[in-house]
């Protein structure tokens, strides 16, 4: 079979590309129905690609009836897949073509347009399907207490609280927040230099919109959040997944990447999804190069005041002379994922721009939450909140790492959990993190594949998982059913020799 016509660099690209190819291949009648198809290892070693980019576009074909997958004989042309319907939609002639970045952002997800229900999980799957990395603790959060600081901002004295808010957020909330990050994180900033804003993703944004300029290029950690790839390349900025070993980003790796870089994002306690944290060696290192090439640095602040054994480095916020550090957080995951609120602290020199460009955009966080969050801090409710996500945390995620001793193999290896509500296991390069998945899925155990958050296949291998949200039981019970389905793949796989980009990640 020809291979795909325009490969790119990142897994995603390739995953696309390979469905697009085969579906192309089977309209055009060049795969006839009844053709069986080479195995995901046959096009992997032939187009160069990942395996596990050639398994997912299977994937995807199987589910839209293009292929049939039979076990231990092969995957074949279906009989009827020339009147399946392609995912991706068509412009009529006449249309003007997409934006470039518009078309990337279409090419990234077109094996999954047409089908919402694959894409949006549900609400109750989100909420309490085991071992889901992004389960919020809703239990333990103190919702009685919510309901009457909603009610008292709802009341008649706040009346002219129902008109809109300042672009920047109330004063009041931003004083809150101001103290909050003085006492969680030991980081001394002016209310002045706090904006409230809806999301960690229209914090940034705002950011790019201030800081950077079409084609700036932009490091961003790899594995990380992946939405975060789009977000810049829709506002055409040019993305390096910069990858990160046991001492948190590898700043010579990006420097060898990108050394002009415009921006850099890094979460350096609670980082999502390996959970590893940034040393105050690298966070220096980092410092000297944004200071040397002029480039901006974006600390990410999630769950970061959920900590166990260690105490929490010192933000790189405090580190910064030269005013290239900005903050940026959320208060969702230490509450509720529909607060929606969320919080940027920027340079002194860069408030009034910043306030400006939010006010420019015509948006505004609701006031009566901000009211609410405000007397939520003030009043000392999030601090015994905390105090209860630190002990409850702490008890799960013992019990997470009894259950991997117990029922893991050895291959498998869980990452750090210092704090925060997630962890990573890691698979040695030959076990397919994806087949793991689906065989843990079909079990109703719900965990992300660690090579779905990668921008290049080679930066990781594993299953990321939650367990702030899930009890002792419900742990154990999970983690039994990941080390059968590790075992399960185990079997059928064949050992690979590491890469040398591997071996040198182990070696650091």
């Amino acid at each position: 079979m020809a291979a795909p016509q325009g490969t790119g660099d990142r897994r995603v690209a390739r995953r696309v590309r390979a469905y697009c190819t085969i579906v192309d291949a089977i309209r055009s009648g060049a795969l006839p129905p009844g053709t069986r198809l080479p195995s995901a290892r046959q096009l992997a070693a032939e187009w160069g690609y990942a395996r596990g980019a050639i398994e997912e576009a299977f994937a995807q074909l199987q589910i839209e009836g293009f292929i049939e997958r039979r076990v231990g004989d092969g995957s074949y042309v279906a009989t009827r897949a020339a009147t399946a319907q392609p995912a991706t939609p068509s412009l009529p002639p006449t249309a003007r073509p997409l934006s470039r970045s518009a078309q990337q952002v279409l090419d990234r997800f077109s094996a999954y347009l047409g089908k919402p229900r694959q894409i949006e999980l549900p609400h109750v799957m989100l909420a309490e399907q085991p071992l889901f990395s992004r389960a919020p603790m809703l239990r333990e959060f103190p919702l009685e207490v919510w309901r009457k600081l909603i009610s008292r901002a709802h009341g008649e004295a706040y009346r002219d609280h129902l008109t809109y808010g300042p672009a920047a957020g109330l004063p009041r909330l931003r004083e809150a927040i101001a103290r909050h990050l003085s006492l969680a994180r030991a980081t001394p900033v002016q209310p002045q230099q706090v904006l409230v804003v809806n999301s960690p993703m229209q914090a940034f944004e705002l950011i790019a919109r201030v800081l950077l300029e079409p084609g700036d290029k932009v490091w961003l950690e790899d594995p990380g959040h992946t939405s975060l790839v789009s977000l810049f390349q829709v506002l055409r900025n040019q993305v390096f997944g910069v990858p990160l070993d046991g001492q948190g980003i590898d700043v010579e790796a990006g420097r060898a990447m990108a050394p002009d870089a415009a921006l850099a994002y890094f979460h350096p306690i609670t980082q999502y999804p390996l959970n590893v944290r940034t040393t105050a060696a690298r966070r220096a290192e980092l410092l000297r190069w944004a200071e040397a090439s002029g480039a901006w640095i974006v600390e990410g602040n999630f769950n970061d005041e959920i900590v166990y054994d260690r105490e929490s480095p010192g933000a790189l916020w405090n580190m910064d002379d030269s005013d290239r550090v900005l903050m940026m957080g959320t208060l969702e995951g230490i509450m509720y994922p529909s607060l929606r609120v969320a919080y940027l602290v920027v340079p002194q020199r860069l408030t009034e721009v910043f306030i400006a460009m939010r006010g420019l955009l015509g948006d505004s966080t609701n006031t009566q939450l901000q009211l609410a969050l405000a007397w939520f801090i003030d009043e000392g409710h999030l601090a015994t909140h905390l105090r209860t996500l630190r002990q409850v945390g702490r008890e799960r995620r013992d019990a997470l790492r009894a259950s991997c001793a117990r029922h893991l193999p050895a291959e498998a290896r869980l990452g750090p959990i210092d704090g925060g509500l997630h962890a990573c296991i890691h698979l040695p390069p030959h076990l397919n993190d994806l087949q793991v998945v689906r065989r843990m899925r079909a079990r109703g155990v719900l965990a992300i594949a660690l090579s779905s958050g990668c921008i290049e296949p080679a930066h990781g291998n594993g299953l990321i998982v939650g367990f702030g949200a899930f009890d002792a039981f419900t742990i154990d019970r999970s983690v039994a059913v990941i080390g059968q389905s590790i075992r399960e793949v185990a079997a059928t796989a064949t050992p690979a020799q590491p890469s040398v980009h591997q071996r040198e990640g182990e070696n650091r």
